[in-house]
């Protein structure tokens, strides 16, 4: 195991072994993320153990705000990947600016996972806490779908995304793991189109992070974006023909009409 994988798996020894044997703390891999944004992402599974990692990382002279591959800072994965406040809590102490943005201008307090770590950010940021968590609460009660109820779920999802897509949206299932990720991947998929970005009405998508949680909430978070700048009149009309479009399949989906929120899709009829 390399010290990448290491870092990514909480291996708290292993990094530190190859620390102690002269491992260049500032080195990336190929797709350009260091250790310490390997052990961000790592606090997916244990942010304990990912704090760790990121201590020692960071004890070892790792700095705290070098960019990652697609220029994310290691604050910015760990609030993206972790479901518990340790590792942000940790970076935030050592100094990482909690006021931060990715390459498409998301604010990290926008896609925190989960609202603890949104609120601790936006704490330490001096900003308020972002809206949509409060604007579109997940609808009462929530119930855990069983393997079979989410595969029926998916295939109903998966018509009105193959729907949408022939009507000018790039629509993917599972985009990556968090919402920057979904983005880029809806991203590459419009350049990738015969005719190109041309006649692109927008994006919608949810993430590996989003199908988790419907499958223990009942309840499906979506992302969009509308062409062709993201502008708040283009977000809100993509969000409407998308809200309309899952509508229209039967489904019951709560959203506010704004751009910045993310609509919900009820799964547990």
């Amino acid at each position: 195991m390399d010290v990448f994988e290491a870092a990514h798996r909480g291996d708290a020894t292993a990094v530190r072994a190859a620390l102690d044997a002269g491992f260049d703390v500032t080195a990336v891999d190929a797709y350009g993320w260091s250790p310490l944004h390997r052990a961000a992402m790592g606090a997916e599974a244990d942010p304990a153990r990912a704090a760790a990692v990121l201590a020692a990382l960071l004890d070892a002279g790792a700095p705290v705000e070098q960019p990652g591959g697609d220029g994310r800072t290691a604050l910015y994965l760990a609030a993206e990947f972790s479901q518990s406040p340790e590792a942000v809590e940790l970076l935030i102490a050592r100094g990482a600016d909690p006021d931060v943005t990715d390459g498409h201008g998301n604010h990290v307090t926008v896609n925190a996972w989960v609202s603890e770590v949104a609120a601790l950010l936006a704490a330490a940021a001096g900003i308020a806490p972002p809206a949509p968590a409060e604007a579109v609460p997940v609808p009462v009660p929530e119930r855990r779908l069983s393997r079979a109820e989410w595969r029926a779920a998916e295939k109903r999802i998966g018509a009105v995304l193959d729907g949408l897509d022939a009507a000018g949206f790039v629509a993917l299932a599972g985009a990556g793991t968090t919402q920057s990720d979904g983005f880029d991947d809806c991203s590459e998929a419009a350049g990738a189109r015969a005719g190109g970005p041309d006649g692109l009405v927008g994006f919608c998508y949810y993430t590996r992070q989003d199908a988790a949680r419907a499958r223990r909430t009942g309840h499906l978070l979506l992302a969009f974006w509308g062409a062709p700048d993201g502008s708040t009149r283009a977000m809100e009309r993509a969000g409407g023909l998308v809200v309309g479009a899952f509508r229209e399949a039967g489904f019951r989906v709560r959203w506010n009409g704004t751009g910045d929120s993310r609509p919900s899709v009820d799964l547990t009829d």
